[in-house]
């Protein structure tokens, strides 16, 4: 599974986000207190994913290298991440720092095998992934997976060489998102629903949303065989206009930023509209 990395252009953005870098109190982004979690939009695991997302490679940054060793440090012996001493270990989280470090070209790392295996043994039953902090037995809605949890580990492993077996658990949390989009209704301990929000373009990809939807899915080979990925991707092209992605939503943030910018062009985000439509083309062949 591939994804372009796009080095030029950027390097400002990258440079202006490094040197914030102490802003939030902390190391590398973090807060005084160590979260890596907060505050919401620019924390650690945050800023390493849109760092990846500008083509910003850990082997061209020192300074990143010596984030990755840091956020190691949350890492617990079973695999899973925490984002604080006092935090639970959660699979979103997990999965959130390893598509980090995927966008930063340190998947192969292989310190984060064990985290991979973490996340295939938490799939729950439903085929997605949720935060086991909410019992079962309230409701149907509640029960289910958490979509969002979901998506983010589809992105973790979409950049790792997986096994048939892996393919074949992946392709069943792939199945349980395509039928959110019948579903619609906030699911999961955390409520994630398709409204509003959900159907306006946002970029950069952090929270649960139809760009970042599409976009995901379209490097699984499964998701061509349905039809509401087929809908979805459909809904996404007549919202671009004349082909680009123009953000009406994107995270306060990040808004300063060209790529984000509400209204404006984001070229960034283009491009990885361009992707989704080379991807499909490549698994329509």
């Amino acid at each position: 599974m591939m994804f372009i990395n796009h080095r030029t252009g950027c390097s400002k953005e990258i440079e202006s986000i490094i040197e914030r870098q102490n802003e939030n109190g902390g190391k590398f982004w973090s807060r005084e207190d160590g979260n890596i979690h907060a505050p919401n939009g620019f924390s650690t695991i945050d800023c390493l994913n849109v760092l990846g997302e500008l083509g910003a490679d850990i082997n061209d940054y020192p300074v990143l290298s010596q984030a990755f060793d840091f956020v190691l440090k949350y890492q617990l012996k079973d695999g899973f991440f925490k984002y604080s001493k006092s935090s639970s270990k959660l699979p979103c989280i997990t999965a959130r720092i390893l598509s980090s470090f995927s966008r930063l070209s340190v998947h192969n790392d292989l310190r984060l095998v064990k985290s991979y295996k973490a996340l295939l043994e938490a799939q729950w039953n439903d085929g997605g992934w949720r935060c086991a902090t909410v019992k079962i037995g309230k409701s149907f809605l509640t029960d289910a997976s958490n979509p969002g949890t979901t998506l983010h580990v589809l992105d973790a492993f979409r950049f790792r060489k997986n096994t048939k077996k892996d393919i074949s658990q992946l392709n069943k949390g792939i199945d349980f998102l395509l039928q959110h989009w019948d579903i619609r209704q906030p699911i999961g301990p955390c409520g994630f629903g398709m409204g509003t929000r959900f159907f306006q373009l946002e970029y950069p990809f952090l929270r649960y949303n139809l760009f970042y939807y599409v976009y995901i899915l379209s490097f699984y080979k499964s998701s061509m065989r349905s039809k509401n990925f087929q809908k979805a991707y459909q809904l996404l092209a007549e919202k671009t206009n004349n082909g680009k992605i123009i953000p009406d939503n994107p995270h306060r943030a990040w808004r300063k930023y060209n790529f984000a910018k509400k209204g404006k062009v984001s070229e960034l985000g283009t491009t990885r509209w361009e992707e989704i439509i080379n991807n499909c083309n490549n698994k329509l062949d």
